[in-house]
């Protein structure tokens, strides 16, 4: 989706088609505020705002894009203090991305860059030392204990 196309998808949700309501700027801000939300998945991190009108995001799979209009009209009911309507968008942005993030670490949807190669996740090595009982072949039995 263009940048364009997620504007009126942001303005549809929040029954302001005519934007009489909302100002483009904000809408558009908190459309790359929403990329900044998935920047903080590792899959993620190189996606780069939209700025233009024809951008579109690169590293979001095209069925996962209209979830930047979602966050988008969660913060503008928040900003006009209608926080029921801006929980159910936030909490329908929030399980979606889970959803996303959980097919892409199960393989079922994989990220490709600009370049077409696959987006693979740089967790660094999580490992436990044993810094109390360290493995020897002495036991208490062979010291007579």
């Amino acid at each position: 989706m263009t940048l364009d196309a997620l504007l009126s998808k942001v303005r549809r949700n929040v029954n302001d088609q005519e934007g009489s309501i909302f100002k483009q700027v904000d809408i558009e801000d908190f459309i790359n505020e929403a990329i900044d939300r998935f920047r903080s998945n590792v899959f993620f991190g190189d996606e780069e705002y939209l700025l233009t009108q024809t951008d579109e995001p690169v590293l979001i799979p095209k069925q996962y894009q209209h979830l930047l209009a979602l966050y988008s009209a969660s913060r503008l009911f928040a900003q006009d203090e209608r926080h029921y309507q801006s929980t159910t968008f936030m909490n329908e942005f929030e399980v979606k991305f889970e959803e996303l993030v959980t097919k892409i670490e199960s393989g079922e949807l994989i990220i490709l860059d600009a370049e077409g190669a696959e987006v693979t996740a740089d967790y660094e090595e999580d490992f436990v030392v044993n810094v109390y009982f360290e493995s020897s072949t002495i036991t208490d039995l062979d010291e007579g204990v």
